[in-house]
């Protein structure tokens, strides 16, 4: 059931006994949905209460400050939309209530800071305290400025139910979603089962596993050790982890923050040795690997490439900077403090915790289970729900743990070595929608998707969790914040490009093959007077040198001679002109000079190559895969491609000719040394 919640943050009480003030989080307990489709009761009312005696229902044990102490409202007994009652006759209102169509037009218009500024003063004055004349400024100000989103909250909240129709089935998995506004939460739901096989169904406080969003939390809680002094972003990160390898240069925190080491991908250097995602990973198979790495990618800082492994190590030190287990740290300095009592860090897979969904994927009609044994984080790792995301987001907006200073660090966007400056920010990926900014990070690992999407501009957040593979929570995600953000500009489906006629002595210069990484060429040919580029596509020209291609939103431009630019709409990619060569069909008799066993010491494995029914064939501990040659027009000498994580194997000689090795590169990892073994294995 979908849940609009009108109130725009925590109502607080004033208990007469002299208790101090109570806070009631209306995330604590799911409201009700009220007859017109948005929550009522005290939450809703955002009104203060006097009273005798203190609410009925259990209070949960959260840290908070001395003297404040949390009031639950009596689950058992609803009537007024949900949010509780109270259950001693003494308790009164204050203000006095007001209701019926016109106050709930009122409130709707009511901006959220508004909103906060009155129940603020509502408090003060109820405790006898006079308020401060820049206190009553600010909310005459705040009740004449004009709302930050558009949209009529039941009809979102009827919309986003219809996005997720496919999902509503207790016999399948599904989703949960919640939306704020500044410091209000105005749309949480949940749809399908957590646990299919019961069935139990998914609500506002089931946790997910939600894979790479968790790389904000690692981000902010090196941040906060930064703020505190206790380590600086341009510290080498082997001041902390000097069990990596030195590799000559020095890889920064902030080269971690911003996936600018160099480092090689966990994930894909598990695959090599074998390793299958639904087998148990900890986090001790992970930096295991990652110290056994004797070259990088690429020299650090010097570029951007996305890479999970920077995301452990920083997890590994903000251990040993705090003292602390990584979970212990996040659970003590931001879950706790911010009532995020659905959150945790999974960093042993054996501990079963009750309200958390299960992983699944479509399995024709019908799903079927996954595994996701995983004891690894701080690229992963971190479980939570709906509602404490919708926490983190309003903490975002109006920072209780943390500085504004630690979230505008987090979102803020660097050059590289080339001056380039990269969408990846501490991590986030910025970039914008409709017209907006967007900072946002998705997730998946088997049987999980998530997307944590904000606007910052409109103080609007998605958090959207889904526990079952098959699902988009990106263009979910941007589907639910078209529903608030009523008529902001659209985005423009790739840019109007206004065709220009270059003839073929201005395009010759730029035919030619050019090199981005090993196994990931670029054919670029002249034909009826248009440059195709692979063979297949046709490239119109812009500009003297710029280029598009029709109905995608990436341009080309050749800078220099020697250069191709992709133009993507998140980054750039570069790649060099090679050498043309005229490289025939691998022959018979040449198979055999690839043929044998190599050893890779980084990761300490063997694979070997074979010729099978007239084809060379690589084999090892990933498995097994056909190596085949590209293309005439993409081929270099001794180089050759997979359809596995193997990737693309770049053979070498020695100078007299003789096969000594190859280089193995996938995208995450590139230029992986195998050793060629003269001697025979034993059978």
């Amino acid at each position: 059931m979908a849940t609009g919640i009108a109130s725009p943050f925590a109502a607080d009480y004033k208990c007469s006994h002299g208790k101090g003030v109570g806070v009631h989080d209306p995330l604590d307990e799911a409201p009700a949905d009220s007859a017109d489709g948005v929550s009522g009761g005290h939450g809703a009312s955002g009104r203060a209460v006097l009273c005798g005696d203190q609410i009925g229902g259990a209070s949960r044990r959260l840290r908070r400050p001395a003297g404040i102490q949390r009031h639950r409202p009596d689950p058992a007994r609803r009537g007024d939309g949900g949010a509780g009652v109270l259950r001693h006759r003494q308790c009164r209102n204050w203000p006095p209530a007001r209701s019926g169509p016109a106050e709930r037009t009122r409130r709707a218009r009511r901006p959220a800071r508004a909103e906060a500024m009155i129940m603020r003063a509502a408090i003060a004055r109820s405790a006898g305290r006079k308020l401060p004349w820049t206190t009553l400024i600010g909310i005459a100000a705040a009740l004449f400025a004009t709302p930050a989103l558009a949209g009529d909250r039941p009809a979102a909240a009827a919309a986003i139910d219809t996005l997720f129709d496919r999902w509503k089935s207790p016999a399948g998995p599904g989703c949960a979603v919640s939306v704020t506004q500044g410091q209000r939460v105005v749309f949480t739901g949940a749809y399908g089962s957590a646990i299919v096989e019961g069935p139990v169904a998914n609500t506002a406080t089931t946790s997910f596993h939600i894979a790479s969003v968790s790389k904000q939390f690692t981000a902010f809680a090196i941040h906060l050790l930064r703020a505190e002094g206790r380590l600086s972003l341009g510290d080498d990160v082997r001041n902390y982890v000097p069990e990596l390898h030195d590799f000559g240069m020095p890889i920064t925190i902030n080269d971690l923050l911003h996936h600018r080491s160099g480092l090689r991908d966990q994930w894909s250097l598990l695959a090599l040795s074998g390793r299958r995602l639904e087998d148990t990973i900890t986090q001790e198979d992970v930096t295991r690997i990652l110290y056994g790495q004797r070259d990088l990618n690429f020299p650090p800082g010097s570029r951007f490439a996305y890479s999970n492994s920077n995301y452990t190590l920083l997890a590994l030190v903000v251990e040993r900077v705090s003292g602390q287990p990584f979970g212990q740290f996040l659970k003590q300095r931001v879950f706790q403090p911010l009532g995020m009592v659905d959150s945790w860090v999974q960093d042993d897979f054996r501990v079963i915790r009750t309200g958390h969904a299960q992983p699944y994927a479509p399995a024709g009609a019908r799903y079927q289970r996954r595994s996701l044994p995983y004891s690894t984080y701080g690229a992963t790792g971190v479980q939570t729900s709906v509602a404490d995301m919708a926490r983190w987001a309003m903490n975002f907006d109006a920072p209780r743990v943390g500085t504004r200073a630690i979230f505008d660090a987090m979102i803020a966007t660097q050059p590289d070595a080339s001056g380039k400056t990269q969408p990846y920010a501490a991590g986030f990926e910025i970039g914008r929608y409709r017209g907006t900014m967007t900072v946002e990070h998705s997730g998946t690992d088997p049987g999980y998707v998530a997307d944590f999407l904000m606007l910052p501009e409109r103080h609007l957040a998605i958090s959207l969790l889904c526990n079952s593979e098959g699902i988009n929570p990106v263009e979910l995600a941007r589907k639910i914040a078209d529903l608030y953000l009523g008529d902001a500009p659209e985005t423009a489906v790739g840019v109007k490009h206004q065709a220009v006629l270059l003839d073929d002595k201005q395009l010759a210069p730029f035919v030619g093959t050019y090199k981005e990484e090993p196994g990931v060429l670029f054919a670029v040919s002249l034909r009826n007077g248009k440059l195709v580029l692979q063979d297949r596509d046709e490239l119109t020209a812009f500009g003297p040198r710029d280029f598009f291609l029709k109905n995608a939103p990436v341009t080309f431009s050749f800078p220099d001679a020697d250069t191709l630019v992709i133009h993507e709409p998140d980054h750039d990619r570069i790649a060099r002109r090679i050498a043309p060569t005229d490289v025939p069909d691998v022959t018979a008799a040449q198979m055999l000079d690839y043929v044998g066993n190599y050893y890779t010491p980084e990761l300490k494995l063997l694979y070997t190559v074979e010729i099978r029914d007239g084809a060379l064939w690589l084999s090892g501990a990933f498995g097994e895969a056909m190596i085949r040659q590209q293309p005439s027009f993409l081929r270099e000498p001794d180089a050759f491609v997979t359809q596995s994580i193997a990737g693309a194997l770049q053979f070498r000689r020695d100078g007299r000719g003789r096969i000594i090795g190859f280089a193995l590169s996938n995208g995450r990892v590139l230029n992986l040394t195998f050793f060629k073994i003269h001697k025979s294995l034993p059978s």
